[in-house]
């Protein structure tokens, strides 16, 4: 039968057509039709040019032509020849754990993948690098061709040398500072590295004859030149505009190609020869996601630069790298590549409390258990191979790795509130609550004097070098005040003293905001600080006045008078931050229904804020009448001393809520409500994202039309806002209870 069967024609055989999928995997899944570009054109318009990716398996047409030609090459040249007796498959001499690379195992940590390795080194014979190289990426006669190609047209839109000296320039001088991402003398070093590659290389061999650094390399520069894009104005430029292929191309749009091209490199190569460089290019990725106002897109790159930092052991002090050799100059090295890792990691980490606080998001690193040593703070060296690793002095300059230790000490307190949330019973907690209050008052008196915004040490500010010390005092001024009002936030419908050090702390966020706007030039207005720090003093104050009328009445003055700044700072900015364009309509939303609220008994006429109202020791806070950039946020008509309260109506009906309506409400993040729950308001029914003109003068009046919308739900205090002074029946009061929105109990 199985002679039968065999002979049977091949034609009489059903066969299922095999159909190779073309398209993007989006666009596969959406059954939409695909235009082969990278990013392609529909996930351009659904803004999921992130998700854009292709089946790296599937051959192109050009890449099945090349096949057949170098297998008709093969046949031809090997008609006449006879394999030796000895011949084997060379998959064979491929190494076990190159083989398994892909299958997901840690490579740093107990696992299948370090018994492979001991396997083949248990006869004293290590892999061969070449073919644990060339292994890495599947089989050469199938994959090197794809491989290269699609390796060489993504590097291909690297703009020209003269243009990448400029931005690399730019980045270091103007953002590096911040997070200390990149090393500038091993950055440098890399890009000669790169400039002088050979083609050859590229077009024969492709990203495998490059070591893992330099082959990951251009990911990391396409982020770099893409973050410094963001900081050209949007005006003609002489030098840049040459970049630009569309008349009407902004350089934002530029930057936002630039900084896809190098997540695409990262996509093509994987995960299977992650290195230092992955996860600078991954951390940058995330800051140029954060400057885009695309923060939910920053917070899962920071997750996978975690991962891909961990599978790299630098969340270990056991999984050090070790010397090359034995000479002094291997270990010198060694020790500052030591440094590097922990530092990019300890960001990693500042960067994850944050989100987490912020966002009232889950973080990936766990504070709670040990995290690798902090860097050592020393002077930056000129040659590692000659420099040891050595503290710097007490009259030495401050360095970038000075702020990054503070840092560390700021996000040790973050994490002890996220402790305390977590904790079952946080709401009677007042014992820890006064007693991590009081760890957050001395660990600010212990700020280095270089970073204090009261009575700093100023020996450095004129320094060539030293520039961003200035921005660093209000950058810790505000983390600080931050902490403050993280604290306090989740008992500030329960306890009084919460609410008087929430308002304080939230009071002392505006005034740093303002005093950090002031002079600030317009490439600069995309700072995330910007945003998040005012945005949520506000809400945090104008909530507790609503519900608590009739306390702190002597601020509301000052309250009033920054609530109209930070205004005025949204309309200013929002053209370079999307984040202020789309609060807007919810800012002034909040500050009608404050202004509604809030009673008048003997309010303050002194234009100038209590003397406990301090910034640091010794700061006092003039709540002056300059104001900054902008339109007024009142409508005209509606003018008022901000030295006092205009007087409210509270006769309508409106009733403090109950103590277990009060209770029951989850604690605020402002942040994550208009990043992940589409905060937005609502006129008439009717979803307005971003309000503006006619509109924002309706809200500057006392029309309650408009409601706070979105993917809310019924234990928010945006329901509670909702319901102050809506009419009912004609007359003024609670109105019904629930949010308008998307969410439960809408």
């Amino acid at each position: 039968m199985a002679s039968d069967a065999d002979s049977q024609p091949l034609h009489s055989q059903p066969r299922k057509r095999r159909r190779l999928m073309i398209s993007c995997t989006e666009c596969h899944r959406r059954k939409q039709k695909c235009d082969r570009e990278l990013p392609c054109g529909n996930c351009k318009l659904r803004n999921k040019e992130a998700a854009c990716m292709y089946e790296t398996n599937v051959p192109t047409a050009r890449w099945r032509q090349q096949h057949q030609y170098e297998q008709r090459q093969k046949q031809a040249k090997n008609a006449s020849a006879t394999p030796p007796e000895d011949y084997s498959d060379p998959e064979d001499d491929e190494p076990l754990s190159a083989k398994a690379a892909g299958w997901g195992y840690g490579q740093n940590t107990v696992s299948t993948m370090v018994f492979l390795k001991q396997i083949e080194t248990v006869d004293g014979n290590s892999p061969s690098p070449t073919n644990a190289k060339t292994s890495a990426y599947g089989s050469p006669s199938e994959d090197d061709f794809t491989l290269r190609e699609k390796y060489k047209g993504l590097i291909r839109q690297l703009p020209a040398k003269v243009y990448i000296d400029k931005l690399v320039d730019l980045f270091l001088r103007s953002l590096n500072w911040q997070y200390y991402t990149l090393d500038t003398d091993i950055f440098r070093e890399q890009l000669e590295q790169w400039n002088n590659l050979s083609f050859k290389v590229l077009s024969t061999v492709g990203p495998r004859g490059l070591s893992p650094s330099l082959r990951t390399f251009p990911a990391l520069l396409f982020q770099v030149i893409a973050t410094a894009l963001l900081l050209l104005p949007e005006r003609p430029d002489p030098v840049f505009d040459a970049l630009k292929y569309v008349g009407s191309m902004r350089f934002e749009d530029l930057a936002v190609e630039y900084s896809d091209s190098g997540a695409a490199i990262l996509d093509l190569l994987g995960k299977k020869n992650v290195s230092l460089e992955t996860v600078q290019a991954q951390f940058l990725r995330a800051s140029f996601f954060k400057f885009t106002a695309k923060v939910t897109e920053a917070w899962h790159a920071i997750s996978v630069a975690v991962r891909d930092a961990q599978d790299l052991g630098m969340h270990k002090d056991s999984l050090d790298p070790q010397p090359k050799d034995s000479s002094v100059e291997a270990i010198l090295e060694n020790q500052w590549l030591i440094q590097r890792r922990r530092r990019i990691y300890i960001l990693l980490a500042i960067w994850d409390i944050n989100c987490a606080c912020i966002l009232g998001r889950p973080g990936v690193i766990d504070w709670n258990r040990p995290l690798p040593t902090p860097p050592i703070d020393a002077p930056l060296p000129t040659n590692r191979a000659s420099t040891p690793v050595v503290p710097r002095g007490e009259n030495d300059p401050p360095t970038p790795v000075t702020r990054v230790i503070w840092n560390i000490e700021l996000s040790k307190l973050l994490q002890a509130i996220r402790n305390l949330e977590n904790e079952e019973a946080y709401q009677s907690n007042f014992a820890k609550v006064d007693q991590l209050h009081q760890r957050i008052l001395d660990c600010h008196e212990k700020i280095p004097a270089s970073f204090r915004l009261d009575d700093p040490d100023t020996r450095w500010d004129d320094e060539p070098e030293m520039q961003w010390l200035q921005a660093c005092r209000f950058y810790f001024a505000q983390l600080h005040q931050f902490g403050l009002m993280a604290l306090h936030r989740p008992y500030v419908f329960h306890r009084k003293e919460s609410r008087a050090e929430a308002i304080q702390a939230s009071l002392r966020m505006l005034e740093v905001q303002k005093m950090t706007f002031q002079g600030l030039p317009p490439d600069t207005w995309r700072n995330y600080l910007l945003f998040f720090g005012s945005f949520d003093a506000i809400v945090l104050i104008a909530s507790v006045y609503i519900l608590f009328p009739y306390e702190h009445t002597e601020l509301t003055g000052s309250v009033l008078q920054h609530f109209q700044w930070t205004v005025e700072r949204f309309q200013a900015i929002q053209e370079r931050n999307p984040l202020a364009k789309s609060a807007q309509g919810v800012l002034r939303a909040i500050v009608a229904r404050f202004r509604k609220a809030i009673a008048n008994p003997g309010a303050s006429r002194s234009p100038y804020t209590p003397a406990d109202m301090r910034l640091g020791v010794g700061h006092s806070m003039p709540s002056t009448t300059e104001s900054t950039p902008g339109t007024s946020s009142i409508s005209p008509g509606e003018g008022f001393e901000f030295s006092q309260a205009p007087a409210a109506d509270l006769s309508g009906g409106w009733t403090m809520p109950s103590a277990d309506c009060l209770a029951s409400l989850a604690p605020m993040f402002p942040m994550g409500d208009i990043i992940y729950n589409d905060l937005n308001v609502i006129h008439d029914g009717v979803f307005i994202p971003s309000v503006t003109g006619e509109q924002l003068d309706k809200i500057g009046t006392n029309n309650f039309d408009f409601v706070f919308g979105g993917d809310l739900g019924n234990d928010t205090v945006w329901q509670i806002l909702n319901q102050v002074q809506q009419p009912t029946d004609g007359e003024g009061g609670l109105g019904a209870a629930g949010v308008v929105g998307d969410g439960a109990g809408a």
